[in-house]
């Protein structure tokens, strides 16, 4: 064999392990999905929209396992309102709003940055720079990537200052995406007596290096009857569902 045929050769074995790589992907891709969603899919029940923010949502996990919260809400017919607090630029907003799009989606962040009020992630006082500003977004981009209806209420500033009004208003499903210790705790405080039983909250970043996060969910576990369950998605998210 010539060195022209051996280096032929060794091409067309890569392009054959690229080519298995693609196909294997495509297998594995639908293998890996919850039965329930792929069941939902053969039978049309899933709205175009979640058909199209499924592919591209970086954290398969997570996406899922939102989707199997909202997913058990609308089956089991539990009544309430649904609340966002750390929004960004909307990814998992879009997949609630038209999870529910009947509901009354309160989206709360200060579309500025994480609150200087509010950094002080260290759990001792002193303040930890940001190495994410989440500074490049608006109310008006969030809105237009949802593609929502009138059910979308943007309450813009430092939580929980701009919950003012929402005392007696109930909740079927919150999902807490702040990343500081001072507002993870703030929003349980708030959202939880006001959910409704078998409502779900999900707070993100549990098992990440926001150390805040893991103060605020582990002090408030002892406070309630129920447990938190850890979700192994990409920077662990916690479930809590009320007791009913």
């Amino acid at each position: 064999m010539t060195s022209i045929q051996y280096i032929n050769l060794i091409l067309i074995v890569l392009v054959a392990i690229v080519g298995l790589s693609y196909f294997w992907s495509f297998y594995t891709h639908k293998l890996f999905k919850p039965f329930v969603w792929l069941d939902a899919q053969k039978k049309n029940s899933i709205p175009k929209d979640i058909l199209k923010l499924e592919r591209p949502f970086k954290d398969k996990m997570r996406f899922y396992s939102t989707w199997l919260q909202l997913n058990r809400i609308v089956k089991n017919n539990i009544n309430g309102e649904i609340a966002e607090l750390g929004v960004y630029k909307g990814e998992t907003a879009k997949l609630i709003h038209h999870m529910l799009p009947d509901r009354k989606l309160y989206l709360f962040d200060s579309f500025n940055g994480l609150p200087k009020q509010v950094i002080r992630e260290d759990c001792d006082g002193s303040v930890r720079p940001q190495t994410v500003k989440f500074d490049n977004t608006s109310p008006d981009e969030v809105l237009k990537y949802i593609k929502g209806n009138e059910n979308i209420s943007i309450r813009e500033g430092v939580f929980p200052e701009t919950a003012t009004g929402l005392n007696t208003t109930s909740f079927a499903f919150v999902h807490i995406d702040a990343d500081l210790y001072q507002s993870t705790i703030d929003a349980l405080n708030f959202f939880y007596p006001k959910l409704n039983k078998e409502g779900a909250i999900i707070v993100h970043d549990y098992n990440h290096n926001w150390e805040g996060v893991n103060k605020a969910i582990d002090e408030f576990a002892l406070t309630i009857p129920e447990v938190f369950v850890e979700l192994p998605d990409m920077y662990g998210s916690v479930l809590l569902i009320k007791n009913s």
